[in-house]
């Protein structure tokens, strides 16, 4: 029956899945908390030119486009990071920065559903407004590292690039907006094969040529940035490689160098990003699990030029790796009787103790619960008080 259906790409939550999404929400909460992060929420849909301006043009293929009465192009969110910038120019112009913020929320793309890939997904991210510099991007990056060893995740990786040399690479190749979206592309996917031939087309510099096709392969610590060696010419890229290690220097000094590599060839999709990126994977699940970087430019195109560096958690995604956590629930009880206020007493009694009561409404025999406990102790865990 299609009363029954629900569109492709979303789906239902039942208690144990949501229990996995509240302890995740949990822990993420009181992580970026502990490093003086407010929390804040912003509408689930925007204009269309608010998500435009943000993220760019070509995303409006993935977006959920809808008219108001008056005519306005909306857009359900795709993701945060555009609507916290345009919460700071619009409500934060006179406030003390740094501004730390946080959120927890859903958002909505128009994607091929699979798993791990749904049209509506969860984040939990943070967005450090106002900072500069490597010391704002590696709190950043140390608390994407902390953020996954709370969910109680060990085997995972964040790895870490400057897009600026990437992009400076690609200004002094002299191509169109066309071809560099082309590269850029082959490069994100690692399609080495068709990187070469589309380079070998190209009438650019041959040491350029080989720096770009090895950008794909370059993953390790931070010594496969002495494999660049075009960089040596390109007085921005060279700045953006030294940014790097220092960033990655200061890493090693927050403690988490351990979760932490080098990938020349994470460029994150969004247009809006300019120096630092992460991405963090696990090799027991085949997708991202958290992305971010930096991003001066973006505020600025909502009238208030300011620093940002942030990243998202996909909650989702992290889930399918935390099918059974640790969750400490207080023990459940079911209280029945003939007294029903005895009962309700007994009930309050053991809920002002912390524990969680269920009552029996339908007034059943002790020997009629037992029988329905049978069927019931993994749930009815503190047992049966009957009064």
């Amino acid at each position: 029956m299609k009363s029954r259906k629900i569109s492709r790409g979303l789906r239902d939550l039942l208690p144990p899945e949501l229990k996995v999404r509240r302890f995740m929400e949990e822990k993420a909460a009181a992580l970026f908390a502990s490093y003086a992060y407010e929390e804040v929420m912003t509408p689930t849909f925007e204009y269309l030119e608010v998500v435009e301006m943000g993220t760019g043009g070509n995303i409006r293929e993935e977006l959920f486009l809808f008219m108001d009465r008056e005519g306005g192009i909306l857009s359900l969110r795709p993701e945060m990071t555009t609507g916290i910038a345009r919460l700071a120019a619009t409500h934060l112009r006179d406030a003390v920065f740094p501004q730390r913020l946080y959120y927890l929320s859903n958002s909505f793309r128009y994607v091929q559903p699979h798993l791990a890939q749904y049209r509506e997904f969860w984040q939990a991210g943070i967005e450090l407004l106002g900072a500069e510099g490597v010391r704002a991007d590696a709190e950043v990056i140390t608390i994407a590292v902390k953020a996954l060893q709370e969910m109680g995740l060990d085997n995972f990786k964040i790895s870490l690039n400057q897009i600026a040399i990437f992009n400076s690479l690609l200004d002094d190749s002299g191509l169109n907006r066309e071809e560099k979206d082309c590269i850029r592309s082959l490069v994100e996917n690692k399609d080495l094969v068709e990187l070469s031939r589309v380079l070998e087309s190209l009438d650019i510099d041959d040491e350029l040529k080989e720096t770009i096709a090895i950008l794909p392969v370059l993953h390790g610590g931070i010594e496969v940035l002495d494999r660049l060696p075009y960089v040596e010419k390109n007085r921005r890229a060279l700045a953006a490689v030294q940014e790097l290690r220092e960033v990655y220097e200061t890493l090693q000094l927050c403690g988490v160098i351990d979760h932490i590599v080098v990938d020349m060839g994470v460029l994150r999709g969004l247009d809006y990003y300019t120096g630092t990126v992460f991405e963090g994977y696990s090799p027991e699940l085949g997708y991202g699990l958290l992305g971010g970087g930096r991003y001066d430019h973006l505020l600025g195109k909502f009238g208030f030029p300011c620093p940002a560096t942030g990243f998202a958690l996909g909650m989702d995604r992290l889930a399918l790796l935390l099918k059974h956590p640790a969750l400490q629930e207080a023990p459940r009880y079911l209280v029945g009787g003939k007294d029903f206020a005895a009962v309700i007493a007994q009930a309050e009694e053991l809920r002002k103790q912390g524990f969680a009561v269920e009552i029996d409404v339908e007034g059943k025999s002790r020997q009629e619960l037992e029988r329905k406990l049978e069927g019931r102790e993994n749930c009815i865990t503190g047992g049966l008080i009957y009064v």
